[in-house]
């Protein structure tokens, strides 16, 4: 049983790194040249820019943080306890449930899909 445990985690954890890597990716390649030009009484707001661009590089971070907990899950997956802090657990498990749930929601309500048909 310990061993499917592993495997389901490592599957959990593949779908919060893909749900931190895509969507802020998709996000800030979409906005970038919004953001560039966004002004305020015609002066550029550069760091507007710079903090987008810090909160993209933290979700990558986050996203190598799950993909390693995901090579860890499944290397570790004959021990009782796998390693995987908890809060790194439940963190992946809530916010992949909560962003999944939002996801099917907002398709079921408007056909569209969430994210990924936004546009400047």
């Amino acid at each position: 049983m310990s061993s499917v445990k592993g495997y389901l985690w490592s599957i959990v954890f593949l779908l919060t790194a893909v749900i931190y890597g895509s969507i802020p990716t998709y996000l800030i390649v979409v906005y970038w040249q919004w953001l560039n030009a966004f002004t305020i009484f015609g002066e550029p707001i550069y760091t507007l820019t710079l903090f987008m661009l810090f909160l993209w590089i933290i979700s990558l971070i986050v996203t190598l943080i799950y993909l390693v907990a995901m090579i860890r899950a499944v290397i570790q997956r004959k021990n009782e306890d796998l390693g995987i802090p908890k809060g790194v657990k439940y963190l992946g498990l809530t916010t992949t449930a909560i962003i999944i749930t939002f996801m099917t929601t907002w398709y079921i309500l408007f056909q569209e899909v969430t994210f990924f048909t936004m546009r400047p």
